[in-house]
């Protein structure tokens, strides 16, 4: 796969998805799929393995180079069912570790 060029422009937009979403307006993805997709916790699958990070930081990076929020929805939209989860399945972790880092309070 070619190298995929990240502007600033592109990385203010991904991060203006993810704050979104840390509000719980998960713009990019569709509630019942999200629902179908988390339903079965990553830790039952060997879903963060070394043999899946590279595809998974090619679908990431392809997502987020995606001109505009239309553009991101139509790539979305685009993949396979297994790309579609790989990707919804990052997009949330990156969320929850955000989440994550940025509370004070810790029980």
């Amino acid at each position: 796969m070619a190298s995929i060029s990240i502007d600033e422009k592109s990385m203010e937009d991904i991060e203006l998805l993810l704050g979104q979403s840390l509000n719980g307006l998960h713009l990019l993805f569709e509630n019942d799929k999200v629902a179908k997709v988390l339903r079965q916790p990553t830790e039952e699958m060997d879903f963060f393995n070394f043999d899946n990070m590279d595809r998974i930081q090619n679908l990431f990076t392809e997502l987020i180079s995606q001109d505009t929020f239309f553009d991101k929805l139509c790539f979305l939209h685009e993949l396979d069912d297994e790309s579609y989860e790989i990707l919804l399945r990052t997009y949330f972790h990156i969320v929850d570790n955000t989440a994550l880092a940025t509370t004070t309070d810790k029980h």
